[in-house]
């Protein structure tokens, strides 16, 4: 009888319910490690903006985003945007890639609605 009960045991706990995970920590733990990386850049972006943007145009120009290597930046106006894209052609995104540990590829000016 001992060996029919211990084989009945085995098969009940091969077919026992497996155990899964269905709390969502996991996820959150990734989101949040992948919001303080992009935090960490995206401040390290602004600091640079700050320090090389000149005084005029930063007070008319902020960066609003930074998402697959795209800055996006909203200006109150169309001179402001003139004169941003400008600094753009000059190097600014250059300055700001060397500035700061995440990849910048593009710089992008909008007029804010």
């Amino acid at each position: 009888m001992g060996n029919g009960t211990s084989k009945l045991e085995q098969i009940r706990e091969w077919r026992k319910r497996k155990f899964r995970e269905t709390s969502i920590d996991a996820s959150i733990l990734a989101f949040r490690r992948t919001l303080k990386k992009t935090n960490k850049q995206l401040s390290q972006v602004l600091e640079a903006w700050d320090e090389i943007v000149p005084e005029q145009i930063n007070k008319n120009a902020i960066p609003t985003s930074l998402r697959s290597g795209v800055l996006e930046v909203s200006v109150n106006d169309s001179p402001t945007a003139y004169q941003l894209n400008q600094l753009i052609r000059t190097g600014l995104l250059h300055k700001l890639q060397q500035r700061s540990s995440g990849t910048l590829k593009q710089i992008k000016v909008q007029l804010a609605k």
